[in-house]
């Protein structure tokens, strides 16, 4: 039983790791592309401000009733009850969607000063009005595809979407449209992703389908996720806010390269995200599964910590090979915000036990505690440090979020972590701060990389035996 478990992990994992990795090419490959036609860094900071009021907005559309929905469709075996809950699911996501666009246009001039720092660009928060429409709703409407598990439709929509985009936002690029370009192929590249998943997914959702019952089911679950959505976003994009007021869309735009290319770390990411959700509430009534969830977090953590290592000995390497012009700036962020959304699913992982439970305000509040102290960092540090600054205070509050939601956890005897795995942490805590203020050295990440192998090969020596040996 377990094997078998395991067996649908592993696959989709692997399965979902292989369609991101094909999401990625396509915007990787253009990025080197994209900068050398929007030499100023400025341009590429206004549109990475797009996508920050985009990800603000949809966290209150979306109302946490994706997760909320996954968690319902499967609570009972029943094709009617799942139409039911998906019906119910797009209505509500439907009128807060609506609701949140209409208030973002007649503010945009406000908006775009907290934003941006001015009111010149408000037409930019009129446009993110829009793809917060799109996103909200196409997040919907794509979910049976994945709750079905169907991942040849993911790879094709997602390749494709990246190709909409890329060969609109170049076009209208080259059109002199400069960063509206970006914006423009963005919205044409959602509204496609919204037609092609509705028409797949449309007898999912039935117009007449409605349950106050199941709504109240997926606001009492989804509700209490709103803050946790709301602070994903700020992780990741108060950031670029406190830059853009204290040191300029200039810093916006390098800070925002540095994390585009740390973003390839979102194969892993998107890997455990695309399969786990799946698997973690297809399995949540088995017997064993505080020891499963134990061993997958265990895993991950060590997977993360690994390719951070690699990250950190390529860094500047990546960028002097792609890059030109100031754009090279982005290595200095580069490996704290690729261990970031990695750190992230690591909390994940934990907080599933909290779903499962439904008790999920308690990782709402790790995750208050972690911003908390990203905001407090980057208050102290922009300042001196810079964006660098930024980054290591990104990635500092997502580790506090996962250190002390892990501790609850394991309190609750839903979560077991052992002594080896704390070692391996300690070892990357270690070089991130020997890296931070020395200068970068061959040298020394080399050694850190050694040391991190040895002591995971010693003390996992029994696992890897027993894996070599099928």
């Amino acid at each position: 039983m377990l094997s078998n478990r395991a067996k649908l992990f592993i696959e989709n994992f692997i399965a979902y790791g292989a369609i991101n990795a094909l999401d990625k090419i396509v915007p990787l490959v253009m990025l080197p592309i994209v900068t050398r036609l929007l030499t100023d860094s400025a341009d590429y900071g206004r549109f990475e401000m797009f996508n920050t009021i985009v990800g603000f907005g949809s966290a209150f559309a979306i109302l946490g009733i994706y997760d909320a929905m996954f968690r319902e469709y499967f609570e009972k075996d029943d094709e009617e009850y799942k139409s039911l809950v998906t019906s119910t699911a797009a209505k509500i996501v439907f009128f807060s969607a609506c609701i949140v666009s209409l208030i973002l246009v007649p503010f945009s001039k406000a908006v775009s000063v907290v934003f941006l720092n001015t009111s010149e660009n408000w037409h930019i928060v009129v446009m993110a009005a829009f793809g917060v429409f799109l996103s909200a709703n196409r997040a919907i409407i794509s979910a049976p595809t994945r709750m079905k598990n169907q991942r040849k439709v993911y790879i094709f929509s997602g390749i494709s979407y990246s190709a909409i985009y890329y060969a609109f936002a170049i076009l209208f690029i080259k059109l002199g449209m400069s960063y509206n370009g970006l914006i423009y192929g963005n919205l044409i590249a959602s509204l496609y992703m919204f037609i092609f998943f509705f028409y797949l997914n449309h007898r999912d959702f039935k117009l007449g389908l409605f349950s106050s019952i199941i709504a109240k089911e997926l606001l009492k679950i989804g509700v209490p996720l709103v803050p946790c959505f709301v602070i994903y976003w700020a992780f990741n994009s108060m950031d670029k806010i406190m830059i853009s007021h204290m040191l300029g869309l200039k810093e916006v735009g390098i800070y925002s390269i540095g994390a585009k290319v740390a973003s390839v770390s979102t194969f892993i990411y998107a890997a455990f995200a695309g399969g786990w959700q799946y698997f973690a509430f297809s399995t949540m009534k088995d017997k064993d599964q505080v020891e499963l969830t134990s061993k997958i977090f265990e895993y991950l953590g060590i997977l993360s910590f690994g390719a951070y290592e690699i990250a950190i000995l390529l860094n500047h390497f990546v960028f002097y090979l792609f890059f030109s012009g100031e754009y090279i700036q982005g290595s200095i962020v580069f490996p704290y915000l690729f261990l970031s959304p990695l750190i992230l699913m690591l909390f994940q992982t934990a907080g599933n036990q909290l779903l499962v439970i439904k008790k999920s305000i308690i990782s709402t509040l790790c995750l208050t505690l972690g911003l908390f102290l990203n905001l407090l960092l980057n208050y102290l540090i922009i300042p001196i440090y810079g964006v660098k600054g930024a980054a290591l205070a990104t990635l500092s509050g997502y580790c506090i979020s996962a250190l002390s939601l892990s501790l609850i956890i394991q309190k609750l005897k839903l979560l077991h972590i052992r002594f080896k795995f704390i070692i391996l942490a300690l070892i990357i805590l270690i070089h991130t701060f020997i890296f931070f203020y020395k200068k970068n050295s061959m040298l020394l990440n080399s050694l850190f990389i050694f040391i991190f192998l040895a002591i995971f090969i010693f003390s996992y020596r029994k696992e890897i035996s027993k894996s070599l040996k099928g």
